[in-house]
């Protein structure tokens, strides 16, 4: 027989902070934007104040929780925008998630952290790498109170932002910014500086209490086909290192670039913008590329060109590059059935992925930390065998993307900090990753959203006419503030929660004459008891199909077909419904 509880609440408590299993769950399940992103940002919390004009807050709150707003703004792989309810199967587009994060950036002036800065614990942590893993380590152990000092290579802070990322993708002014924020908690740079050349491993070892590797994959795979070697091939990142970073300009009249991700679209744009005639050629279906949403229209309408189900088998030349060799791969062939299709080209860009370079550390840690194929040993993904060396984003995990890496990096921060043996919970109001959810009664009557809002269409970010697109001039402008606040009222705002206290409903049925959505007020008999301390209760709906308070005894919101309009709650007549708002705090 089922059991039935006889008043349960979604949340276990009406206000204040907790950490309880199925108040987690209850955020993880009703709140499908935040938990797909990896660092947890508080997505509902800052388009809410988009849409209310508050620019600062929704900086602040990205700046906490994913460290770039204005980078991620443009660039981000956006996860979160395919968990969005608005964009499931009769609810239209997803929110624009991502474009929204840029204009947080775009609009402020604020220098907010959105979070405190601890005193100084008087420990030390070096990071090796300064790109957006390394840096955002740093700011969460800078914030933590610790004394960081960062080394990279390179000659400037951002690793892969301004090595790989063309600027017509992601302004260099808008990385300046993101970065400056990052070093402005009083962290310490120091650029031109190579780990294992002009200073050893060991002696950081041996200097600070931690030490964070976040060097990230900068060595490219290869093919292994015949004529790799030849003049004129080469891999996408040092293609894209030598154009954005060393001012290279030169390039072959017919380039091919050979790959289906992120890098191989920036290599091909970028070829083009270089006055060569650019093709890309994948091995699978544009259903597998895992590229930003437009990337492809946009090189095509750039005049580059892209091959599906084509896999490169030999490059042909004397000593430079003159064509290369394509099997197809749609259909399974023997080798003798296997027709090759030769392309002219003068330039091979392979983007087939990279991995991590440990070249750079001696023998001796080498044998220590690495395993036979040269991978970092580790059992968690954050420490390695070494007691205080520490390892953070793509590093650690392969190449990822840029909120993967920085979700790692966070969470090796706070492995870093259990070490350095300063206890957490001393630190209130930190942005140490791991979260507790802050539940309040919601009483702020500023709370407006409408039915209207549900069929707002997402507007297309704006781009730049194709004729004026070159090396430097950013193709997509991003919303102006009036489109902005639009696109932020598409928002469901799926942090808040409403609930019937059916110790106070009368079954008037008020709510359910007005509600917008058939299915967003339900008329049941029970909950079956959570079998878990994680899980949440769940309704059990009427056998018979009557729609009528003969034939149900309680009134239960959906909260994944809430659209929170509100118009519940303000005709019941004895106050029978609560909203919540779930927000966020660190800790």
């Amino acid at each position: 027989m089922t059991k039935k509880l006889v008043q349960p609440t979604a949340l276990s408590i009406e206000s204040g902070v907790s950490d309880s299993p199925r108040d987690l769950a209850w955020t993880h399940i009703n709140i499908p934007c935040q938990s797909a992103c990896p660092a947890g940002t508080d997505i509902p919390g800052y388009i809410e104040a988009l849409s209310q004009g508050d620019y600062g807050l929704a900086h602040a709150i990205n700046f906490r929780d994913n460290v770039f707003p204005g980078v991620l703004g443009r660039v981000c792989s956006r996860p979160c925008e395919g968990a969005c309810r608005h964009g499931r199967s009769g609810l239209g587009d997803s929110v624009a998630i991502c474009s929204l994060k840029r204009v947080s950036s775009d609009f402020t002036a604020s220098d907010e952290h959105g979070f405190d800065v601890q005193p100084p614990t008087g420990k030390t942590v070096a990071i090796v790498g300064g790109g957006v893993a390394g840096l955002a380590a740093a700011r969460d152990l800078a914030a933590l109170g610790h004394r960081i000092v960062v080394f990279d290579k390179h000659e400037r802070p951002g690793g892969m932002l301004v090595q790989g990322i063309p600027t017509f993708r992601l302004p260099r002014d808008v990385i300046d910014r993101d970065v400056e924020r990052v070093l402005a908690l009083g962290i310490e740079i120091h650029c031109g500086v190579s780990v294992g050349e002009d200073v050893l491993l060991e002696e950081l070892v041996a200097s600070y209490d931690a030490v964070v590797l976040a060097t990230g994959t900068l060595a490219g795979r290869a093919l292994d086909i015949e004529g790799e070697e030849l003049r004129g091939t080469e891999h996408g990142l040092e293609f894209l290192l030598s154009v954005n970073e060393r001012q290279r300009r030169d390039l072959g009249k017919k380039s091919v670039v050979i790959g289906g991700g992120y890098t191989a679209m920036d290599c091909a744009r970028t070829a083009l913008r270089l006055g060569s005639q650019t093709t890309v050629y994948y091995r699978r279906g544009a259903e597998n590329m895992v590229v930003l949403p437009g990337e492809v229209e946009e090189l095509v309408r750039e005049g580059g060109g892209i091959q599906y189900f084509k896999s490169p088998e030999r490059i042909q030349g004397d000593d430079q590059v003159q064509a290369i060799s394509f099997a197809s791969t749609d259909m399974p062939l023997t080798d003798a059935e296997r027709e090759l299709i030769d392309v002219d080209a003068d330039q091979v860009i392979l983007a087939i992925g990279q991995s991590p370079d440990t070249s750079w550390m001696s023998e001796s840690l080498s044998q220590r930390l690495l395993n036979h194929d040269q991978s970092i040993r580790s059992n968690d993904g954050f420490r390695t065998e070494h007691e205080n060396i520490f390892i953070a984003g793509d590093f650690s995990t392969g190449a990822t993307t840029l909120i993967d890496a920085i979700a790692h990096a966070r969470n090796a921060a706070r492995e870093v900090n259990k070490f350095l043996s300063v206890d957490a919970h001393d630190q209130k109001n930190s942005i140490s990753i791991g979260s507790r959810k802050f539940a309040r009664d919601f009483d702020d009557r500023t709370f407006v959203r409408n039915n209207a809002m549900n069929i707002i269409p997402i507007v297309p970010v704006p781009v730049v006419d194709v004729s004026t697109r070159d090396l430097m001039n950013e193709v997509e402008t991003g919303f102006d503030q009036s489109v902005a606040q639009e696109q932020a009222e598409r928002c469901y705002l799926c942090h808040y929660k409403f609930e019937i206290d059916n110790q106070k409903c009368v079954l008037c049925d008020e709510c359910m004459k007005i509600k917008p959505n058939d299915d967003c007020i339900l008329p049941i008999v029970g909950f079956d008891e959570p079998t878990s301390a994680s899980a949440l209760p769940s309704p059990v709906r009427l056998v018979t199909g009557e729609n009528d308070s003969l034939y149900y005894n309680r009134l239960w919101i959906d909260q994944d077909k809430c659209t929170r309009c509100g118009q519940c709650e303000s005709v019941c007549p004895v106050d029978a419904i609560s909203i919540q708002k779930v927000s966020f705090i660190k800790v």
